[in-house]
């Protein structure tokens, strides 16, 4: 019987081998799409899990209650973990960390090399909380004093040619002090949201930095790793008033949060974690089922549009003995004989293009054929095609088998709905995507076009170390003198991003119950200037006025936070000290869209702080030549210090990296989904013009033209059309009004968008169904009467 079922379904795909290829290129399409989709959701699920104990590492984060709302923030106070490690019986291992973003990449020196690598700093129990693999030296030891370095792999290969006998070798850090290696570990995995090259003790930057054990500062993360059958939402509760019970602030509760699912659901509202990633993931995933349900009805309708060529085949077996479920089952074979056939085409499609979704993506993915794998593409492919052949076996197997063998196949009312209620939801799901796709270009467009406050283009960054780091202002002047440069500064933040920050302002009115939260900007003269900010009240910092040490600038949000009216010449405190208030300068966007202007203040800093970058601007045009001699006064400046910068636009527009990588990937799947449906509505246009091919036959014998043929075909897919249209419009305001709620700062829901897609939509159905209805309204009559 199988081998029967076999050479039929054979027969049938080669017998018609438009139908064949219709229904091979839609669901090998579909199926690709979802392959594809399918490997980048595993690749972001993946994320943190590789460590051997990811359910029991959790970092302590904090509610801030701030402005009437709880804000939540991943830093604290580096004493967080002396008090958990030492106070809560839960806790089996706390580590404190100044991660890489805090700093660009450090100069460490062996010999004559030096190497540019991404570094941070960690407590004593950081290799025993992540169980990065270590190549040389033990977890429990490899940071035992302030004179101890880790290194990768990688970074020990590239300072000693080789990855052994490397315990207690020095390495130069900055050619001002050394470090001694104490363990070697195997490179970062991809799927780590920490990426570092080497690691150094926390208590070595907390020798340089005290601020870092302080409670009123914040900063350091901090991660802990409970014992087995910790409570979590106890430990909880036992540290929520940690803060308040060691220093006079009460407005900041801890709280702990699984690592493992930190970099999905990275959001927060209310002091909630919301999404975020997770929210992408959820998306793909959403579409990837749409489009998986459109190549299914476009399956569905190809088969029935077919089924009047398979009358007589379906009356003879029934005549013969077949019974409905051997007819049902035979159907079903050939769909996922077909299924399985379009899932090998889908594999080397998908194969053929991950390389290319990968550039996509800023993936690394690649296909493991591993049993989880394996089980979900045949998975895929085996529902893929009994969702698909279903109705058309059922369809197909319920026919009468004197009906059939006369020729005459009536349709029922609801099977003319059903028929065309499919291809309604089609197009529903087409029209979503589409006005989605308009909405998120639309919106990443107006991302990369709004002004964020300052002038962001021609601005290169690098490090202030070695000799510069405590003559930046003798520096910045050589640096102007260079033909190209507009203009030069320093600072310690790096203009995107929250880089540092506190709660140690104070004014008059200030409510004590408030942490209010400020962004600080500590820059030398022409900061301001060379940013390209806009002063609305006052003035910048400037020599002509004396010693500007004791002031200080703040931008419109922090003025607003503090409900100042004449701001300028006011006292407030800042660290213990009064600053007057010389300037307001106009808000700027230093954190993304997503989020609104913070409050921040510029102050004026003294050089030598170990965070400074040098931020010059420079013409536009001869940009090598200007960068060629910035490397070459910076390398006679700093002998042994590998020259290396960015440009500040390339890290404002990082920021938008995911919103970027969506629209591009939807435009992808919206097209697929268009032209998947456009094949099922192929298929309902030829079986539509088959079934009334006697109807145009009588119509041109009394006169009707081609056009009004065509006309009459055309009109009742343009109603179906018209009818999904309705139901995806206000589908698709829903869902991308909460999308855009994700950004402060976003586009408005404009009508033209509706308009762009229903003419978008409603021109390639005409384009679609037109070959078929021209094809039949000028077809001879005599043919299609012949039979009466």
């Amino acid at each position: 019987m199988f081998k029967t079922n076999l050479k039929i379904a054979w027969r049938n795909l080669l017998k018609d081998k438009q139908f064949t290829v219709l229904n091979v290129v839609g669901l090998s399409a579909g199926i690709a799409c979802a392959f594809l989709i399918f490997l980048w959701v595993q690749d972001e699920m993946s994320y943190d899990k590789f460590f051997s104990n990811s359910n029991s590492v959790y970092q302590i984060m904090e509610h801030r209650k701030s402005g009437g709302d709880v804000k939540v923030s991943d830093e604290s106070s580096g004493l967080v973990t002396d008090i958990l490690k030492t106070q809560m019986p839960e806790v089996k291992y706390a580590a404190s960390l100044a991660p890489p973003q805090w700093f660009q990449k450090f100069t460490l020196s062996v010999g004559d090399k030096n190497i540019k690598a991404t570094g941070q700093y960690a407590g004593k129990d950081y290799f025993n909380i992540f169980s990065f693999k270590l190549l040389e030296g033990e977890k429990n030891k490899v940071l035992p004093d302030k004179n101890s370095i880790v290194i990768s792999d990688e970074l020990a290969k590239k300072l000693f040619g080789t990855t052994t006998n490397l315990i207690g070798k020095p390495v130069r850090f900055q050619h001002d002090t050394t470090f001694f290696v104490s363990g070697i570990f195997e490179e970062v995995p991809y799927h780590s949201s920490q990426q570092f090259d080497f690691v150094l003790p926390f208590e070595y930057y907390y020798s340089l930095h005290n601020w870092v054990k302080s409670w009123e500062n914040t900063g350091p993360h901090n991660f802990v790793l409970l014992k087995k059958g910790a409570d979590i939402k106890e430990f909880n509760k036992e540290i929520a008033g940690v803060i308040a019970a060691n220093s006079d602030d009460t407005t900041r509760t801890l709280f702990a949060s699984k690592f493992s699912n930190n970099y999905l659901l990275n959001s927060f509202s209310h002091g909630s974690q919301t999404g975020s990633r997770m929210e992408y993931v959820r998306l793909f995933s959403l579409i990837a089922i749409f489009i998986l349900v459109i190549a299914c009805i476009n399956f569905m309708n190809l088969s029935t549009a077919k089924a009047s060529r398979r009358l007589k085949e379906v009356g003879i077996k029934k005549v013969v003995g077949a019974s409905r479920n051997q007819l049902v089952f035979q159907f079903l074979f050939e769909s996922i004989m077909l299924t399985l056939f379009a899932m090998v085409v889908a594999l080397l499609i998908t194969i053929f293009l991950l390389p290319e979704f990968n550039q996509l993506t800023g993936k690394q993915i690649t296909i493991k054929f591993e049993p989880q794998i394996t089980i979900t593409f045949i998975g895929i492919a085996l529902i893929t095609g009994l969702l698909a052949g279903s109705y058309p076996a059922l369809y197909l197997s319920k026919f009468k088998p004197l009906t059939v063998l006369k020729g005459k196949l009536t349709t029922s009312v609801s099977e003319v709905l059903s028929r065309k209620g499919l291809v309604v939801f089609q197009f529903t799901l087409s029209a979503i995507l589409i006005v989605g796709v308009i909405i998120i270009y639309r919106q990443v467009k107006f991302i990369q076009s709004t002004n964020p406050g300052y002038n962001k283009d021609n601005v290169i960054r690098f490090n202030a170390e070695g000799r510069i780091l405590n003559s930046e202002d003798a520096f910045v002047t050589q640096l102007k003198k260079i033909p190209g440069v507009v203009n030069a500064s320093y600072t310690w933040h790096d203009m995107v991003g929250r880089n540092y920050g506190d709660y140690s302002i104070s004014w008059d009115g200030k409510d004590p119950t408030e942490a209010d939260y400020f962004e600080g900007f500590g820059g030398g003269y022409d900061f301001i200037e060379t940013m390209g900010m806009q002063m609305a009240q006052g003035r910048s910092f400037s020599r002509n006025y004396g010693n500007d040490d004791s002031t200080i600038i703040f931008n419109e949000a922090a003025i607003k936070l503090m409900h100042l009216k004449n701001p300028i010449g006011k006292t407030v405190r800042y660290l213990n000290q009064n600053r007057q208030i010389i300037g307001v300068v106009k808000d700027f966007h230093f954190e993304s869209l997503h989020e609104p202007v913070e409050p921040c203040y510029i102050t004026l800093e003294n050089p030598g702080n170990v965070w400074d970058k040098l931020m010059v601007r420079i013409k536009a045009g001869n940009q090598q030549q200007t960068i060629a001699a910035i490397r070459e006064l910076y390398e006679n400046y700093n002998p042994g210090f590998p020259f290396t910068f960015n440009f500040l636009n390339e890290a404002y527009q990082k920021q938008y990296n995911t919103e970027t990588r969506i629209s591009v990937l939807s435009k992808y799947f919206a097209g697929l989904a268009i032209i998947i449906s456009c094949l099922g509505l192929f298929g309902l246009a030829a079986f539509t013009a088959q079934k009334r091919q006697k109807e145009i036959g009588i119509r041109k014998v009394i006169g009707a033209s081609t056009a009004n043929i065509t006309t009459m075909l055309s009109k009742d897919f343009i109603k179906l059309i018209l009818i999904s249209l309705l139901i995806a419009f206000p589908v698709s305001w829903w869902l991308m009004n909460r999308w855009l709620e994700s950004f402060a700062y976003r586009v408005n829901f404009n009508p033209v968008v509706f308009l762009i897609a229903g003419i978008s939509i409603v021109l390639i159905t005409i384009f679609t169904i037109s070959y078929q209805s021209i094809k039949a309204a000028m077809a001879n009559p005599v043919n299609s009467l012949r039979s009466e």
